[in-house]
């Protein structure tokens, strides 16, 4: 590769590996490298002219080596040319410019011993001009006048400060014109020709200025605040993210965020702190160590991104105050729930009243509270850019503001279940931080509701109707149910405190449920519950002969046995069945898949029934019921 003079030494060895091979662009868009990046702009245009046809433009192409300078064609007729090549320089807005350059391959020569090419920024224009209409030259910015390597050397120009001058103008489009310096040009031993290959080519390095969003700065997982009076921040407050971008891909993940801090009034005390291993667009943290801050004390901070060779501006000021020291535990009282070992009782039905109190330390904000252990506030990564985000200790349930400072704060109460039962309460303050945990022991009734199955035990894909009724001292005006984990649904209560739900048994595993009854004054009572389980065989029913704890019917008493499908079929065609004793009968189901038949005991004492089910191909059921009853001795005579 032939340059002239020492400001043209600094050439890119890439360029020169792939000069070898004849190919003039050095690295091709998108390539992966550090700031900053080499890259080829479009072509708009690259042709040349002719004096002998001075109304025609040639563009490039076919595999013509485009002439320079003087020559002569077969007829001896003399030509001079000179060659245009205009580039888009469109992508590069807004871009910092390095440096740039031109690069030819000559394809032959007149004279190798002598060479003389120039080249020159013009006026840009849109396509290939005639030698009658060239564009208008503004500065010449090149030239080589060495011999050396011809006569096929590629020779690179220097034209960063032309595109330098049109990226800051704005100027999408940049053209260039090479030729013969004018004292040569009519010399024919001066000409030459390029490499149609090669043709011309342009290279950019650039790089695009990293930016700090100032709208995306965030501490301790808060945004970022200069208002008055600062935010208080706690064990979190060395997390410091900043969202910083750059333009160029290959810079995405080689963001550099810089964090300067220090406190409010001591500039002097500034200090940084740098993380180098950033993501575009997303949130950075040059974590702070703790040590680089002091309890008590107000700082403020800005943030710098940078991508290895550029850095942007500072970010605008953000300020908090550090605060590490924990509030004191508060105190618990309640006006109508004893302590448990008070040896007064705790009234039914009626919510607990407990006031919390900060006993006058002024660091007391407000309390949280809870009738199981308290948890740690929650933060998370969550955030649109990946950022720390953490809620206002008093945006979480479970907890008060005190009345003011170091106050204290009344809360209404329902414990989630009976017996001894502890509250747990811990005082909070602006920063978050928490005092250690006291408790309060109360000792609560039972108040569940009572769940009734008014249609009988229940059978698989048949109706249920359950009943629900208060426990007793409660005056409910609804009921508050969940059935199989399905969403809390509500029933109103009737005058006598009752409420009725029916739904069908469909699921073959059976049912649960649970319910709590509510009150007028806001009491919610203990937790109730109800379930059903579908074994795999059929049913079995009978009103004169169920199966309980106590002889039921008696000799010679006759009674109806309903068997009914096993969970999940619906193709039954008939039962068998045996009694103690008996022998095996089989009886045909009905539409509905249900049979029913009628039994005297002949005897005293236990009986079981096994039922099997029969499907309409034969098959019957691996699992049977076994119904087993006591019967009772014969009736009185009247």
């Amino acid at each position: 590769m032939i340059r002239l003079g020492a400001h043209r030494a600094a050439v890119s060895l890439l360029a020169l590996s792939l000069a070898a091979t004849g190919v003039a662009v050095i690295v091709s868009t998108g390539t992966a490298s550090a700031a900053p990046h080499y890259s080829s702009p479009g072509k708009v245009q690259v042709g040349y002219t002719d004096s002998a046809t001075p109304k025609i433009a040639y563009d490039e192409g076919g595999s013509v080596n485009m002439p320079l300078g003087t020559w002569q064609d077969e007829a001896g007729g003399q030509h001079t040319s000179r060659i245009y090549a205009t580039f888009d320089l469109s992508a590069y807005e807004g871009k910092k410019i390095y440096g740039g350059s031109v690069f030819i391959r000559e394809y032959s020569a007149a004279d190798c011993t002598k060479r003389a090419i120039e080249i020159w920024r013009t006026k840009p224009v849109d396509a290939t001009p005639t030698w009658k209409r060239p564009p208008a030259p503004l500065a010449k910015i090149d030239e080589i006048l060495t011999p050396q390597a011809c006569p096929s050397a590629n020779i690179t120009f220097d034209i960063a400060a032309a595109v330098q001058d049109a990226i800051q103008k704005r100027q999408r489009r940049i053209t260039f014109e090479i030729r013969v310096p004018e004292q040569y040009e009519a010399d024919p031993s001066y000409g030459r020709r390029l490499y149609w290959y090669s043709s011309v080519a342009m290279n950019v390095q650039y790089n695009s200025l990293p930016t700090v969003d100032n709208n995306n700065l965030y501490n301790g997982g808060f945004p970022c605040t200069a208002l008055k009076p600062y935010p208080r921040l706690g064990g979190l407050a060395n997390v410091i993210e900043v969202v910083g971008s750059d333009a160029d891909e290959q810079d995405r993940g080689r963001i550099e965020t810089t964090v300067a801090i220090w406190p409010t009034g001591q500039p002097e005390n500034r200090a940084e702190f740098t993380d180098e291993y950033g993501t575009s667009g997303r949130a950075n943290s040059p974590r702070l160590p703790e040590t680089a801050l002091v309890d008590g004390t107000s700082y403020v901070w800005q943030a710098s991104v940078g991508d290895g060779k550029d850095v942007s501006a500072w970010s605008k000021k953000c300020y908090f105050t550090y605060d590490r020291t924990s509030p004191t535990s508060p105190t618990v009282t309640s006006s109508n729930y004893p302590e448990a070992d008070s040896g007064e009782q705790t009234p039914v039905g009626v919510p607990g009243l407990f006031t919390f109190s900060g006993n006058g330390n002024k660091d007391v904000a407000g309390f949280a509270y809870s009738w199981s252990e308290l948890g740690v506030p929650a933060c998370s990564y969550s955030g649109e850019f990946g950022q720390l985000e953490c809620t206002s200790p008093f945006d979480d349930p479970g907890t008060v503001r005190a009345v003011r400072p170091g106050g204290t704060a009344t809360v209404t109460l329902n414990p989630d279940r009976y017996g001894p039962q502890r509250i747990y309460v811990r005082t909070i303050d602006l920063a978050g931080n928490v005092s250690p945990t006291v408790t309060y022991d109360v000792f609560v009734p039972s108040t569940a509701p009572t769940v009734t199955a008014l249609s009988g035990p229940p059978e698989w894909n048949q109706e249920v109707l359950l009943k629900f009724s208060p426990a007793a001292g409660l005056t409910v005006n609804g009921y508050e149910y969940t059935l199989d984990n399905g969403d809390p649904q509500r029933l109103y209560a009737d005058d006598e405190g009752n409420a009725y739900l029916s739904f069908q048994a469909s699921d073959v595993n059976g049912h649960q449920l649970t319910v709590r009854s509510l009150s007028d004054n806001g009491f919610v009572s203990s937790e109730g519950s109800w379930y059903a389980l579908f074994g795999p065989w059929p049913g079995v029913r009978s009103e004169v002969y169920p199966s309980a704890p106590e002889p039921v019917g008696g000799v010679g008493v006759p009674g109806e046995f309903t068997f009914s499908p096993p969970p999940g079929w619906t193709d039954v065609t008939a039962y068998r069945y045996v009694f103690d004793g008996g022998e095996q009968t089989e009886v045909a189901a009905g539409p509905d898949g249900r049979a029913t038949i009628t039994w005297t005991p002949t005897a005293a004492g236990w009986m079981t029934v096994i039922v099997y089910a029969v499907r309409a191909d034969g098959t019957v059921g691996d699992y049977p019921n076994y119904h087993s009853f006591e019967v009772a001795g014969a009736p009185a005579a009247t």
